[in-house]
């Protein structure tokens, strides 16, 4: 019996996940080690927590836009932001030269880091909708779609099953006996 006052939280699963993020094990346990994740298990399954995926989906955004994990601010392991000025306002703030596209190479890392991250976004609605799927049951169909199906198994399902059994009982004694 379970208990109704428990909680739920939302597990994600890490096939799901590096599904999700476009990636292999060894990126998805190289980013669980980077970002000191612990990972839980429920039933024997494990899983990440919702904060433990967002991270992890800033994390390989991170990797898409610099190619690297250094840099990335993560809040697990400890790494501080400092700020150098206490009062902001007292200082203007100055628009800095990025040294990103000086030159064709740096330029095409990043076009390609910006088509990746698209690429995926437009995905990932597709890739949503084929893991609901995998999930559903014939019971979680609305009735229209319900009955779409009945009416496919309907019609693939044979009329009269005895005598479709005795038809292919004729033909495999006819093989037998010509073998």
């Amino acid at each position: 019996m379970t208990d109704q006052n428990s909680t739920v939280d939302y597990q994600i699963r890490p096939d799901d996940l590096m599904e999700e993020l476009g990636i292999k094990k060894d990126a998805y346990y190289a980013y669980i080690k980077f970002l000191d994740i612990k990972i839980e298990k429920a039933d024997g399954k494990a899983y990440l927590s919702q904060e433990q995926a967002d991270l992890m989906r800033s994390l390989r955004s991170h990797v898409l836009e610099t190619g690297k994990m250094e840099g990335f601010a993560n809040s697990n392991s400890g790494e501080l932001v400092t700020v150098e000025s206490a009062n902001l306002t007292e200082q203007p703030i100055q628009s800095q030269e990025i040294p990103i596209g000086q030159s064709d190479d740096d330029l095409d890392q990043l076009i390609r880091a910006a088509a990746e991250l698209k690429g995926q976004r437009l995905a990932m609605p597709q890739m949503i909708v084929n893991a609901l799927a995998d999930k559903m049951t014939y019971e979680d169909l609305p009735d229209d779609v319900k009955q779409k199906v009945d009416a496919v198994r309907e019609s693939t399902s044979p009329k009269h099953p005895s005598q479709l059994a005795d038809q292919l009982l004729t033909r495999y004694r006819q093989k037998v006996v010509a073998a």
